[in-house]
């Protein structure tokens, strides 16, 4: 909800404005301070060393009798207190010393001093206070001039705040075209904090892509998981329901029961195949980038070799693989998952007794090639059996039709492709074709 304008805080520059206003009152304030301070104690020694001087060349007459000085002399009797000399207007009465007094609404400064004639005369020597720069008459000039500077400096900070903060503006500006025609901030330079700030915003909005990518995958992963496993499940679940009423409405003879039984046993079998690979392609389409690891090929392929051969003691498999083969950066179960795809497709649906597992590199290419010496497949065929639930036209009962489709779901998340051809063994060749490093990806038309 947007705040009413009244509610809203104070815009960067108005913030700048016045900070420039209270930055310039304080430096005023102190100068002034720190000036009056030591004007008044410079002011009053010089009004003392003036009345020194005067009082001093009161032997020359002519120089108190100067009106620009604006001196007064008054000299009263030291036994009567009565006037017998002035010059100006009259002082009043004083003992020897230094004081200031007020004469006809006028600061003077006054020094009295006793002088041994006519019987003793205190004279009295006054000088305007007003003659020296720092007076009361002049602080209310010192107070506007103070009050002219602060103001000169917050209209001085407002105009320099406009350029500042522009890179800030246009940032504001980008941030909320965001979702209308743009989803990427565009750069802002001019200011650190604004470069800073967008930096931080598309780091930020580039996650909540990512986050809303994976989300988006997830969802579909699982509407594809659900639409392809309600497709599929229903023949096997129906057929499963078919025999077991049959076996609980009739009481069918041993031999024909058997028959049942073994038919829900293969029903199973499939199904459980069914929901195995759509969890398994399901897995391939959440793939995260972080999620990969240094896959030593080598090694997998042994371990490939010498698991399949002890589920099938009937088949031979070989390794061959290059000395300077290396190593792939991927999704170990990935990779794992699509060789071993192919090596149980050529056992299961191409009758295969040998397999040879070959891999080399070039560049940052690598290359499986799985060749096998079984009933082979027809030309036709060797593209569409890759789509999910297709299945060759000599393939074994029983099966899913996912196998090959997870084997190219794998190769396309690590860059590469799969194809299939006649091999020279006499049955099927897989060349499976991956990059060692995934390729730099461009998110500029996410």
């Amino acid at each position: 909800m947007r705040l009413p304008r009244a509610l809203r805080s104070a815009s960067l520059r108005t913030r700048v404005a016045i900070a420039s206003a209270a930055a310039a009152a304080a430096v005023v304030a102190a100068f002034t301070i720190l000036t009056s301070l030591v004007l008044a104690n410079n002011d009053a020694a010089q009004l003392d060393r003036r009345l020194d001087a005067i009082v001093d060349a009161s032997v020359y007459p002519e120089q108190l009798t100067d009106p620009r000085r604006g001196v007064l002399q008054t000299g009263r009797s030291r036994s009567s207190g009565q006037v017998v000399y002035q010059r100006g207007f009259q002082l009043p009465a004083l003992p020897p010393g230094t004081e200031t007094v007020m004469v006809n609404d006028v600061e003077y400064r006054v020094r009295t001093v006793p002088v041994e004639q006519d019987g003793g005369v205190l004279m009295s020597i006054g000088i305007r206070a007003d003659s020296i720069l720092l007076n009361r008459a002049r602080v209310p000039l010192y107070i506007a001039v103070g009050v002219v500077t602060v103001l000169i400096a917050a209209g001085l900070g407002w105009l320099l705040a406009g350029p500042a903060i522009r890179p800030l503006r246009k940032l504001t500006e980008h941030t909320k075209a965001l979702g209308k025609g743009s989803e990427q901030i565009p750069a802002v330079r001019g200011v650190r904090e604004a470069e800073d700030l967008s930096e931080a915003m598309t780091a930020m909005l580039d996650r909540l892509a990512a986050a809303q990518r994976a989300t988006t995958n997830s969802l579909q992963a699982a509407q594809d998981f659900a639409a392809n496993a309600a497709h599929e499940l229903r023949t096997p679940l129906t057929a499963m329901r078919a025999d077991l009423d049959t076996l609980r409405i009739h009481d069918l003879p041993a031999e024909e029961r058997a028959e049942v039984v073994a038919d829900l046993s293969r029903a199973q079998r499939r199904v459980e195949g069914i929901i195995t690979a759509l969890g398994q392609l399901a897995s391939g389409q959440l793939a995260q980038a972080e999620d990969r690891e240094v896959v030593d090929v080598t090694d997998m392929l042994d371990r490939v070799a010498r698991e399949n051969m002890r589920v099938s003691r009937d088949v031979t498999i070989e390794v061959h693989a290059a000395d300077d083969l290396g190593f792939v950066l991927g999704w170990p179960g990935g990779l794992r998952l699509a060789v071993d795809n192919l090596v149980r497709n050529a056992i299961t649906h191409g009758q295969a007794t040998r397999i040879v597992l070959a891999a080399h590199r070039r560049a940052n290419l690598m290359t499986i090639v799985v060749d096998d010496n079984g009933r082979g497949l027809p030309v036709d065929e060797h593209l569409t059996v890759l789509g999910r639930f297709s299945r060759g036209s000599n393939a074994a009962p029983g099966g899913s039709g996912l196998g090959l489709a997870l084997v190219a779901q794998q190769a396309s998340l690590h860059g590469g492709s799969i194809e299939l051809s006649d091999g020279p063994l006499g049955g099927l060749r897989a060349t499976l074709t991956v990059l060692t490093e995934p390729a730099p990806q461009d998110h500029s038309g996410d």
